[in-house]
């Protein structure tokens, strides 16, 4: 158990000192080529702390273990809207721009035709489909946003600031894994059904990223980059995720899954995207994290 105890520890150290470095590394990009924030964290900031979520659904289909490539990406996003984005609003409440208001509904439509999709299972013609939009609307976002200089950091080289991303990717990449193992050894050893573990604390644990990158740049002012993250982890998650894995090897989905989890998720999105249509204080956070909780206490133990 100890040695469980110090890996949950070291992997949460990583993952503290990963976000730390591709926050930084990432607003000094944006500084520079002055890209507005927003978009800095749908795309890069969404992509590197996405990773654990893409390597573990890999590693689990190729496996053959379709239920926990499905489960994470569910529960992560599940885990995205009820506590990541709670959690940045119970730091600095926010009022949502244009940009939020349109990347909180294009995850709604993409929720949304996953859970169409999942119906029948995910097959190279639906992975297809998911793969390409979320490709066409990562173009369109470059296209269509207007730059900005709203982020202001220490001036540092390009080389420097890339190494920064460099590292802290390959310290989220390499922690969350860590944390996950640990955790699930030290929650065995106390007796946890590993069911409930596999589909509540891995989901967790790779989200641990996009938690910690959105307090940290939330403490920070950078509430633009934060946000603009959980949607485009959300985005990730439920386009590029299942699109990619699903052209190795098409994703069988559980009835449970299909009919009763993802719906789940979807409503609890649905209630983010609601709530982030104007001035999302304090109290909106709490009623997130309330609608996590109904969603872990009805439907997460279900699952087997």
């Amino acid at each position: 158990m100890l040695f469980e105890f110090l890996g949950t520890l070291l992997g949460l150290g990583m993952l503290v000192w990963g976000a730390n470095l591709l926050v930084d590394g990432a607003a000094g990009i944006a500084n520079k080529r002055r890209i507005n924030g927003h978009v800095i964290g749908v795309t890069l900031i969404a992509t590197a702390t996405s990773l654990p979520e893409l390597v573990t659904a890999i590693t689990a289909t190729i496996s053959g273990n379709h239920g926990i490539a499905v489960g994470n990406v569910v529960g992560s996003n599940a885990f995205n809207m009820g506590i990541v984005l709670a959690v940045g609003v119970l730091i600095i409440p926010f009022f949502p721009s244009k940009l939020v208001l349109r990347d909180g509904w294009m995850v709604m439509i993409a929720t949304m035709l996953f859970a169409v999709f999942a119906i029948n299972g995910i097959g190279r013609v639906e992975a297809c489909v998911l793969f390409f939009l979320f490709v066409i609307y990562v173009i369109h976002l470059f296209r269509t946003t207007e730059v900005s200089g709203e982020i202001e950091v220490k001036k540092k080289s390009y080389l420097v600031l890339m190494l920064m991303i460099l590292f802290g990717t390959v310290l989220l990449a390499f922690g969350a894994p860590i944390l996950v193992r640990s955790a699930v050894g030290l929650s065995v050893s106390l007796g946890v059904e590993e069911s409930i573990i596999a589909l509540t604390l891995i989901a967790a644990g790779t989200s641990l990223p996009e938690l910690l990158t959105a307090v940290i740049a939330s403490v920070k002012g950078h509430e633009g980059m934060a946000i603009g993250n959980i949607l485009g982890s959300n985005l990730f998650n439920i386009l590029l995720i299942p699109g990619f894995v699903g052209l190795i090897r098409p994703l069988s989905v559980s009835t449970y899954l299909a009919g009763s989890v993802i719906p789940a998720m979807l409503l609890l999105t649905l209630l983010a995207i609601v709530l982030s249509r104007k001035k999302m204080s304090r109290k909106e956070g709490v009623l997130l994290l309330l609608g996590y909780m109904t969603f872990s206490v009805l439907f997460l133990p279900g699952i087997s």
